[in-house]
Parts: structure tokens; C-alpha cells; sequence
């Protein structure tokens, strides 16, 4: 009985240090999660006060300063902010060098504006989309006559120089040379060879246009005639009275795109406009594409305030355009026309 007693109190002994370890161990684990919990926010409370002072904000002065540089009004400077603090934008730098440096941010807003349209709201999002659309016009203008020239010495060496003579008919020279004293041109030539030699101080037009778009015309005086080489060169004197040439109003895109046109005939009945298309049509090119117009090349004489309709390519989705004819340009050879078109109204394709 003894030893029955004491093994008993031996085993109740090992059972209770057995629960104290257990009881130790469930202690420790729970320890343990409770401190990689607290360390895994403490984490993320360090991660998200570092990115807070990190985070970028939008310098809503400098916008305000580069838009009024750029001639934006401060209603559309106040769309321009408002998008931005609905897109998340920290920064958008109107004047940049690229227009890849605002694409980005500017593209977003239109995405917004479209994520926003539903049946019952399409034509208040259309107008958003062209306001939109009327703000970007103005940035690209406004940095354009940011950077206009005012001194022929500007122009870089290799640039088209364009001559017109008394007769309107114009010819492409080169600027060959340009130095701090004087610019180099090759000779003007026309189709038949002949070079066009204007008396030494005497005053010519000449026109040129950038890489940014942006034309200018200006008058500059013949100094001499040279030959260093093998062909004769002509000398002019620099001039500040620079003038650029009016800016359109859209953007143009140059294009080699056939189409075919048909006169026009316009009556007034009852205070309205009516369009009467005639039945024959004719071939012509269409060199350049905007929103507001395009320029046509055709074989065909017609004369400024000639209403034309122009069929529209298949994929467009437009049926015809109806333009007039505000300038209309002998080209060099003589025979073909240049025909500068300002639309005035579009026809939709008819998809039932």
C-alpha cells in the first residue's frame, strides 16, 4: 500500500509539471503571434507615414502660373485642378518640352469623363469631352507663342526657305548657311530650269515653317551673289520684322487620300441655306486633314467661294462633306490646283 500511494503521488506530480509545460508552450506561441502582429503594423503604420511626407502634391500655384502663361482663363485653369484632384494627379507640367510629359495625366481625364457617360447623360458628356478638348487646343497654341522667333538668326541651318514671286507661284531654297551675319540660300529654281535671280538689295518674300508647326513670313535683303563652289548662292541680310503666320484653329494632319468632289450650287429659300449638290464628280487628293477644313489638290480650276462637297473615305463613318473654297493656289507646275477648304457642315452615313 505504500508504494502504491507513492507511485500514485509520483504520477500526479508528472501530470502537473506535463500541464505546466503545455500551458507554457500555448503561452508562447500566443506571444509570439501577438508580437509578429504588432510588428506587422507597426510596419505598415512606419510604410504609410513615409509614403504621406514621400507623396507628391500637386503645386496647385505653379499650374495656376503655367496656365495663365499659356492664356487659359481661370475657369478652365479651376477644370484643369478639379480633374486632377479626381484623378489622383500630383503633377501635371503644362509647360513641358514634349507633349508626352502631360499626355499621360491629360489622357486620364478624358478616361474619366467617358467612365462617367450613361444614356440619360450623353450630351453633358460630350460637352465636357469638348471643353476638355477646346483646353488642350489652347496648351498647344499658348507654348507656340511661347516660343516664337523674332530674329532670322534663330532659323537653323537645312530648313526649306519658301520664295513667292509677284505672281503668287511659290519655289522652295535652301538655308544653306546661317551665321550670326548673314543667311545662305541656294537659288529658287523653276520646272525648267531657270534660276530666279532677283536684283542684288532688293527686297524679297520669304516664308518658312519650324518643326513645331509654327510658320513665319518676313522680307529680308539680297546682299550679293556667290559661287564658292560648284552652284551659285544667295546672300540675304537678317531681319527682326518677323511675322508669324496666323495659326489654325485645329490641328492638321498631313495625308495622300483620293477622294472625289462635286460642285456645289447654294440657294436661300425661306432664310435658310440649301445645298445643291451637281451631279459630276472629280478626282482629286486630299494633302491635308482637320477638324475645320483640309487643303485638296485636283486638276481642276475653281475659283475661291466655290462651295465643293467632298466624299468622305468608307471608314470614317461620315457620308460627305460640304466646304468652301477660301484660297485657291496655282502650283508650281501650273497645271494642278491647291484648294484650302473650310467646312461647313458633314453628313453622317445613314447605318440602318
Amino acid at each position: 500500500m505504500p508504494i502504491l500511494e507513492a507511485g500514485r503521488t509520483f504520477g500526479m506530480r508528472q501530470n502537473s509539471s506535463l500541464v505546466l509545460y503545455a500551458v507554457l508552450i500555448v503561452a508562447a506561441v500566443i506571444l509570439i503571434f501577438v508580437i509578429r502582429y504588432i510588428f506587422s503594423r507597426l510596419s505598415a503604420f512606419v510604410k504609410d507615414t513615409v509614403s504621406k511626407k514621400t507623396q507628391k502634391k500637386l503645386d496647385i500655384d505653379a499650374l495656376k502660373s503655367a496656365a495663365a502663361k499659356l492664356g487659359l482663363s481661370k475657369e478652365e485653369t479651376a477644370v484643369l485642378i478639379n480633374y486632377c484632384r479626381i484623378c489622383d494627379i500630383q503633377e501635371l507640367p503644362l509647360i513641358a518640352e514634349t507633349e508626352q510629359c502631360i499626355g499621360v495625366q491629360l489622357k486620364r481625364m478624358y478616361n474619366h469623363i467617358c467612365s462617367e457617360e450613361t444614356e440619360h447623360n450623353g450630351a453633358e458628356t460630350e460637352d465636357k469631352k469638348l471643353a476638355l478638348f477646346k483646353i488642350i487646343h489652347k496648351i498647344e497654341n499658348g507654348k507656340r507663342n511661347l516660343t516664337l522667333v523674332t530674329n532670322s538668326i534663330a532659323f537653323p541651318s537645312g530648313l526649306t526657305v519658301t520664295y513667292t514671286d509677284e505672281k503668287g507661284i511659290s519655289y522652295p531654297m535652301e538655308l544653306i548657311k546661317n551665321t550670326p551675319v548673314e543667311m545662305v540660300l541656294s537659288i529658287a529654281q523653276r520646272r525648267d530650269g531657270t534660276r530666279i535671280k532677283p536684283e542684288p538689295l532688293s527686297k524679297i518674300p520669304l516664308s518658312v515653317q519650324l518643326k513645331n508647326g509654327i510658320a513665319y513670313f518676313f522680307e529680308a535683303r539680297i546682299v550679293r551673289y556667290q559661287q564658292p563652289k560648284e552652284f551659285e548662292e544667295m546672300v540675304v541680310a537678317h531681319t527682326k520684322n518677323i511675322r508669324p503666320m496666323l495659326q489654325r484653329r485645329f490641328k492638321r494632319i498631313k495625308t495622300d487620300m483620293c477622294c472625289t468632289f462635286n460642285a456645289v450650287k447654294v440657294i436661300e429659300k425661306d432664310g435658310d441655306k440649301q445645298y445643291l449638290v451637281q451631279p459630276k464628280a472629280y478626282p482629286a487628293i486630299i494633302n491635308d486633314l482637320s477638324a475645320g477644313g483640309c487643303k485638296i489638290r485636283t486638276m481642276l480650276p475653281i475659283h475661291d467661294g466655290q462651295y465643293i462637297q467632298i466624299a468622305a473615305p468608307a471608314d470614317t463613318g461620315i457620308d460627305s462633306i460640304t466646304g468652301i473654297v477660301v484660297k485657291s493656289k496655282k502650283d508650281v507646275d501650273m497645271k494642278s490646283s491647291a484648294l484650302h477648304i473650310r467646312f461647313v457642315r458633314m453628313t453622317k452615313k445613314n447605318t440602318k
